[in-house]
């Protein structure tokens, strides 16, 4: 399995403020990590792994490689934390894959 070393900036630490720059989708998905029990120390890197999420899907990386490679680059996440950082990125900035079986 092939890492995705954009994925690797979402770790499982405390650094919650968002970045001035963040725009209504971002807020909606960084409210939904902390929502969901997850921490990152720099909302623009988990913003731009949240992002990254959704290139992988439309590039046809499967939902399962998806969420083994964010907790393989996140030794703190459990493969449901990691599902759940999926999930919260696709409902964010893809959220026409989550219906259709692709994505998450």
């Amino acid at each position: 399995m092939k890492a995705f070393p954009l994925l690797a900036s979402v770790v499982a630490v405390v650094g919650l403020a968002a970045p001035a720059h963040a725009d209504a989708t971002d807020d909606a998905f960084l409210a939904a990590l902390i929502n969901a029990g997850i921490t990152y120390p720099s909302p623009d890197r988990a913003i731009k792994a949240g992002q990254k999420v959704c290139d992988l899907a439309n590039s046809g990386t499967s939902q399962l490689d998806i969420v083994r490679d964010i907790k393989d680059l996140n030794p703190a996440f459990t493969m449901a934390k990691a599902a759940r950082f999926a999930h919260a990125a696709a409902s964010a900035y893809c959220p026409e894959l989550l219906g259709s079986g692709g994505g998450t």
